[in-house]
Order: structure tokens, then sequence, then C-alpha cells
């Protein structure tokens, strides 16, 4: 993310879009009435003392849509046949269902189903049955009210952001406990009545959250930026730990990332894989990707390489937003490492009531991607968690794996500080490093990403306390997902040391796998799409080079990644961790542990940011930790063997060729 606020954050907005409301703490529900249970975690509390306008409750007339998840018919039966085609040596491993054949299994029976239905329709609410996992609702303020035992209030925040939203936990039958585990969105996005219009939510609150670190455009950068690690020397700044820091790398190609994992074999392409990438794409995409390829010396898209489905539900499009800057460097990303592999873009929906669930069980039912990219962070109640991965496991039947960014830096309430969805057990949860790549695009260090930055002090003599203030940190989410036990593929590898809770519990703990993510040693990425963060008319965009990074690009590597072992293997890996773990301290993965230099001190790196028209240099000591100050959680840290910021750690050049045939997995 590309705010370094220490506090998760719920976003309330279209995919990518950057309004923001702060969750301090999770509603408090009243005792459920009789006969109803709570769906935890579904309240919002919007901090009285940050401006927000409390304007009461919300107009019962204004017309909402929603989607109410179900459960599977058997989840533990779909759980134990996701784990037997997972697990290598298993009888059963590799051995894939069709999507067809997983709704045979899974779909609740039409007399469950039904009963769901007469509960929403008791209340007024329209109902309609798009996708066997899902029913969509729709109906007013008051009959949602009705439906779920809520009230919905409405909030002005930030000058001009108005939502409506649940101040305690929405309610279900206690019947339907077991059938329904939750709902699309819990806040709604609204405008107020004018002259000319009445009062309406607005475009989709599918919750996004994670986006690119981004560097200065490399074309602003000049001499100022070295083609690989230290190659300009900072001389005419004052020394940083008794040395001169080197001006940061311009951003990477990935014929240096492809060398730097050992990955640079020519037969290594990715051929016959498709790669899914969610996230919203722009109509420059294809046109973007070949432009910067010949920049890069990467091999330009065949015809009908890339494909886009712009809103995976033919709802309108979008505008432009940041996140599809995201998309360019998820999709270049992925190109870069595996030029061969087929990309299938998936955009979300404008309709309310979407999610990224939606968008997962797409790719399954309508894609044949068997690698599927989400560099996103996303709050998620309790109980929607099953729907993820009962998900997951669907698409681990299937044969198709779920990559997600650990995060970047940010943590809950709980003090946890990895991504919600890089938690679920059924998902690859990916890390990051900073990596230095030298003259021959060679490795010649990495280390879990975990950094600080300071500026000049007032006379520029000499760089303010070092490494820097907590406030201006940033590194790769990792922790313990407290509550969600420890999956059978972590027993014996995860040290109990970072497994066990204070309840003596062992948990599920994350990343799993790591990747280049540090901004400072980030991807060159190019495009006209880099203007849509800024520009809403894409009339006016120009092509442009900028360093990004964050697990949002290690997530898509490690994807790329995946489809050249596949490619090796010959079929689709599938849910990957319980392979992953299987080769721990083997070959195909290097543990990643915290470089220092011989004094025991940190790289350092300069980074050129704008401030206005005056450039303002910021040093950047790499310290495979952020900083943290006393009265905040512990930042996750790298050390030897597995660890929270980079989990099992990077590939190596041996790693496809782990999943040849000849080798036994």
């Amino acid at each position: 993310m590309k705010s370094l606020s220490r506090r998760r954050r719920r976003w309330i907005t279209a995919w990518g879009a950057v309004a923001v409301v702060t969750l301090v703490a999770p509603g408090v529900a009243p005792a459920a009435e009789s006969g109803r249970v709570p769906l935890a975690g579904t309240a919002i509390v919007l901090p009285p003392d940050s401006g927000v306008i409390d304007h009461g409750e919300a107009p019962p007339e204004v017309h909402l849509t929603n989607r109410v998840h179900l459960a599977v018919r058997d989840p533990d039966a779909l759980r134990d046949k996701a784990m037997a085609v997972s697990t290598p040596g298993n009888p059963a491993y590799g051995s894939y269902l069709s999507a067809e054949q997983i709704r045979w299994h899974s779909e609740l029976q039409p007399a469950l189903v039904r009963k769901v239905r007469d509960w929403l329709t008791s209340a007024g609410l329209a109902v309609s049955h798009s996708d066997w996992r899902a029913l969509d609702v729709s109906g007013t303020v008051r009959q949602f009210n009705e439906a779920f035992g809520t009230s919905l209030r409405h909030y002005e925040y930030g000058g001009s952001y108005h939502v409506l939203v649940p101040t305690t936990d929405l309610t279900i039958p206690a019947a339907l406990d077991k059938l329904v585990l939750g709902v699309g969105v819990v806040a709604y996005p609204f405008q107020q009545a004018t002259a000319d219009r009445p009062a309406s939510v607005t475009t989709s609150s599918t919750p996004i959250a994670e986006s690119a670190n981004s560097e200065e455009p490399a074309a602003e950068s000049g001499p100022r930026c070295s083609k690989y690690w230290a190659e300009v020397p900072a001389a005419e700044l004052p020394p940083a730990y008794g040395r001169t820091a080197p001006w940061e790398p311009c951003g990477y190609t990935p014929t240096q990332l492809r060398q730097a994992y050992g990955l640079g074999d020519a037969r290594l392409t990715g051929e016959g894989q498709v790669v899914a990438v969610i996230t919203p794409s722009s109509d420059t995409l294809e046109e973007d990707v070949n432009t910067w390829s010949a920049r890069v010396g990467t091999p330009p898209l065949r015809p009908g390489q890339l494909k886009r489905v712009i809103s995976f539900d033919g709802s309108p499009p979008l505008p432009p937003n940041i996140g599809m800057v995201e998309n360019l460097m998820d999709v270049e990303a992925v190109h870069g490492m595996a030029p061969g592999a087929d990309i299938i873009s998936i955009g979300g929906s404008s309709r309310v009531g979407s999610s990224l669930l939606d968008v997962m069980a797409y790719a399954l039912d309508h894609t044949d991607a068997t690698i599927v990219s989400m560099s996103l962070a996303t709050d998620v109640p309790p109980k929607m968690q099953r729907a993820y991965e009962q998900v997951a496991q669907q698409g681990a039947l299937q044969g198709v794996g779920f990559y997600v960014s650990s995060g970047d830096g940010g943590h809950d309430p709980a003090g946890n500080f990895l991504n919600i969805l890089a938690a679920n057990a059924w998902i690859t949860g990916v890390g990051g490093t900073s990596l230095a790549i030298g003259p021959h695009g060679d490795r010649l260090w990495d280390s879990g990403w975990g950094n600080a930055s300071t500026p000049l002090n007032a006379d520029g003599s000499a760089w303010q306390a070092l490494p820097g203030a907590a406030s201006h940190g940033a590194g790769g989410g990792g922790g313990q997902a407290v509550g969600l036990p420890q999956p059978w593929y972590q027993r014996d590898v995860v040290p109990d040391s970072l497994a066990k809770g204070t309840d003596g519990k062992r948990y599920r703990v994350g990343a799993d796998v790591a990747m280049n993510a540090d901004p400072v040693t980030g991807m060159l990425v190019g495009g006209k799409a880099i203007n849509a963060a800024t520009n809403p008319d894409p009339s006016t965009w120009t092509y442009q080079e900028r360093k990004y990074g964050g697990t949002s690009l290690s997530a898509p590597l490690f994807a790329g990644v995946q489809a050249l072992a596949q490619q090796v293997r010959g079929k689709p890996i599938g849910f990957a961790n319980p392979a992953l773990y299987q080769r721990a301290g083997k070959p195909a993965l290097r543990d990643v542990v915290k470089y220092t230099l011989p004094d025991r001190t940190p790289p350092t790196a300069v980074r050129q940011r704008r401030a206005g028209s005056d450039p303002t240099p910021l040093l950047y000591s790499l310290s495979g930790r952020m900083p943290y100050e006393p009265t905040e959680p512990p930042t996750p840290d790298t050390t030897p063997g597995f660890d929270h910021v980079t989990g099992l750690g990077s590939p190596t050049g041996d790693y496809p060729w782990s999943y040849a045939p000849r080798h036994v997995d």
C-alpha cells in the first residue's frame, strides 16, 4: 500500500479508487434476537474524532443490491478431496476434477437454497440465483434492515464521501447458520438526493486495498539512479554509516530478474500455461505491454496471448483508476518472467454487492487459468473467510492455485501484519525481499523487505537519525493468523516459536514464499496506463516508465515462476503449498536471511523523490525489518530458516526443474 500507516484500512471504494474509511474497531453486536445469530465482524464503527458526520438512519426507500454467499453441501468432503489432490505422495495427487464435476458435488440441495430464499423474500427482498455459490438480492434499505436485523446509518467523511453502514453486526435466522456464510459487502457508497436526482447507492463497493508502491519515473531520474545495484555512488551527498551510499536502481528489467533467480534458461517460457490476473485493466493494456517489452528486451505478446475480461459479469466498466496501474504491473511481471504463458486479465464488477470472491469464482468457472495472481487486500469477516476458503478449495480440486500478496506493512487491530487473504490456508501468500542485482545479472545479495527512510538535516550536511522513524518504514507483511489452525503442510516446517499462539495452539503462519518486492529494488513498468492513477482522460495519456514494488509485485512474479514450473511438470501444480513445503531446505528454494555489510550495518540506497519542483533525496536503510515504536506491535522479522517476511525463501534455478517428471514430488 502506498500509505505507510500501521493500521490496516477498510476500503469502501470501487476497484482501485482511493476513498477510505479507517476502521477503528469492529462494532459491538447487541444480543441477537431470539432465534437469530450474528454475522460477526460485519459492523463498522467510524471514529467520532476524525470529522465524520453522522446523518442518522439511512433513507429507508433507497435501493440496494447485494449477494448472499452460501455454504457448500459437504464442507468436510470438499476439504478432504482438495487435500488429497494437492498433497504429493497421496494416491489422488493431481487427479483434478472439472468445474462441472465440482459443482455437482458441492452445490447446496434446492430445498436448502429455498429456505434461504424464503427468508429473504419474507422481508420483501427480490432474489435471483445467477451463480450456484450465492444469491443475488435487491430491495430497499428498510427491507434489508428487516432481513438482517440491523439499522444502516448514513455517514459523511473526508468532506465529500458518503456511506451507508451497519453499526451492529448483521444477523440471520439461527436455522440458516450452516447455510449462509455472509454478504458481498457491508458498506454502500451513497449519493444524496439533489433537485434532479434521487438518493442512491453508487457504483461497486468491491473492497480492494492493495496497490503498487511506486518510485519516481525513470525518465525523470536521469543519472540519479543505477542500472544495477550500486552502479552510481551518491558521492555528492553525505555518507551514511560511514560510507557513500549508491543511488537506487532505476528499475530492474525481466532479463535481470530472471538471471538473478537463475531462470535465464531459454527453454523456460511458460508455454502452454494460462495465468489469470485479477485487477481492472485499461484499454491500452496490450499496446502498453508490447511497447514496454520492446524497450526492456522481452518478447512481444503473440496475437491472442493476452485476453481482457473488462468486467466478469458484463456490468459497465469502471472509470480509470489506480487499479489499472496495478494491473499493468501484474501483467508485465507475469509476462516478463514467463513470456510464453497466456494471460487473462479479469476486471471486477461495477454492480454494488460484488466482491473479490465473485471474481475468483469466475476464474474457476469461465477460464482455463490454472494460476491466479491477486495483488489485493481486503477485510473479510470471520464467517466469510469460510466462503473464500471454499472457493480456494474448489480451485485446488480443479488444479488451480491462487497466489496473493502478503501485504505491505499495515496491521489489523490485533497487531497482525499478514494480509487476511494470504492467511487463507488454501492460498499461497507471497512475501517480499530486497534484491541487489549486479552488472551481469548476478544476485549479489537479498534480504527480507523491511526498511525505513530518512531525509537530510536542515543544512544538508548529514542524514537525520538512522535508519529512520518508524512512521517512515515499509516492508513485507507476515505473521500468525490467530484463529486459523495450522495447516497440515506447515507441520514440522514452521517452528513453534512462530506457529504457537499465547494459548499454546498452533496457527497458520505466512508468508509462504517471497520474491523481490522492495520499491527501492523494484521492477521497471511501462505504459500509458500509469497515468490512470491521476488522469481520468485516457485520450491524453502518454507512455511512461516508472519503478514499482511492494508484495503487489512479488505475487505476479511468483505466478510467472509457477508457469515455468508447470511447463516443466507438464500439468498444473494446483494448490502449491503442500509441494512447496516439501521443498523446504532443498536446492529448489533458497533461505533468505537478513543481509548486512561486514560492519553489521544495513545496505543503503538514495532515492530522489519530488516535492513540488524541488528534488528531495531520501536515504533508505534496507534493514530486513520495518522499524517500530515500543508502543506498536513488533513488525515481521527476517531470520534464518522459515520466517514471517520471506516464508520458505525464494525460488532458485533448480525450482522449475524440481517439478520435472523424473523427480518425485
